[in-house]
C-alpha cells in the first residue's frame, strides 16, 4: 500500500502587538505562526498542504487555533500577516507534473495505437495476432490467409476468464482450427471492441 506523507513546518512568524494570551492573559508574548508543508507520495513532493495559521505565546507556551482567540487577536494576525508574502516554489508541485506527463503520454501512445491498430484491421497481414473478447471468454487468433475481401484466421484452442495471461496461450501449437472472415466483419469486431488489441510481427 502506497503511503501518503504529510511534512508541516513554521513557513513565517510575527510578533503580535497588544493582545492578550487567552491562557495566562499576558498581553507581551503572544506571537502568530504560519505552518505549511508537503504531501509526499514515495518522497516525492505531489503538492504543499493547505497552510494553518496559528497564535503561540511565549509565557505559558500554550498553542491556540484561530477559532479559539477573540477577535481583537484575529485582527491582529490578519494586520501582521498582510506585511509577508510566503511564496511557494514550484517544485513542490513537481509530482504533479510528473503524473500530469505520464498521463498525457500514456493518453497520446494510446490514441497512436489506436490510429495503428485501425490500419492493421484495415489491412491485415499474415501472422497478425488479434486479441479477442467474446463474452467474456478471452483468446487469441491468428491471421493465415489474406485475400481481397476476406481474411481466414487460426482459431486458438484455449479462452482464459480474463486478458491475463493470453500471451502465455499464443503459442503456434494451439492453433488446431481455422475460421474465414470478411474484412468488414473483422472491422466490426474491432469497432465494438471485440477485437481489442492486435499485434504485428514485423
Amino acid at each position: 500500500m502506497v503511503e501518503i506523507q504529510t511534512f508541516l513546518k513554521i513557513l513565517a512568524s510575527g510578533k503580535l502587538r497588544n493582545s492578550e494570551c487567552p491562557n495566562c492573559k499576558n498581553k507581551e508574548n503572544l506571537e502568530f505562526r504560519i505552518y505549511g508543508g508537503l504531501v509526499r507520495i514515495l518522497m516525492i513532493p505531489i503538492a504543499p498542504t493547505r497552510r494553518i495559521t496559528k497564535v503561540f505565546c511565549t509565557n505559558c507556551q500554550k498553542e491556540f487555533k484561530l477559532k479559539e482567540v477573540n477577535d481583537i487577536v484575529k485582527q491582529s494576525v490578519k494586520y501582521e500577516k498582510t506585511k509577508i508574502s510566503i511564496k511557494t516554489p514550484i517544485w513542490q508541485f513537481s509530482g504533479i507534473i510528473i503524473l500530469l506527463s505520464i498521463l498525457s503520454f500514456a493518453i497520446y501512445t494510446g490514441i497512436e495505437m489506436t490510429k495503428l491498430e485501425k490500419n492493421y484491421i484495415r489491412k491485415p497481414e499474415r501472422n497478425d495476432v488479434y486479441k479477442v473478447n467474446i463474452d467474456g471468454k478471452h483468446t487469441t487468433l491468428k491471421v493465415s490467409n489474406v485475400t481481397k475481401d476476406s481474411v481466414t484466421v487460426l482459431l486458438n484452442k484455449y479462452t482464459l476468464d480474463n486478458y491475463k495471461g493470453i500471451d502465455k496461450i499464443n503459442l503456434n501449437e494451439n492453433y488446431t482450427s481455422e475460421k474465414t472472415f470478411s474484412k468488414k466483419e473483422l472491422l466490426e469486431l474491432f469497432n465494438e471492441n471485440s477485437i481489442y488489441e492486435i499485434q504485428r510481427n514485423q
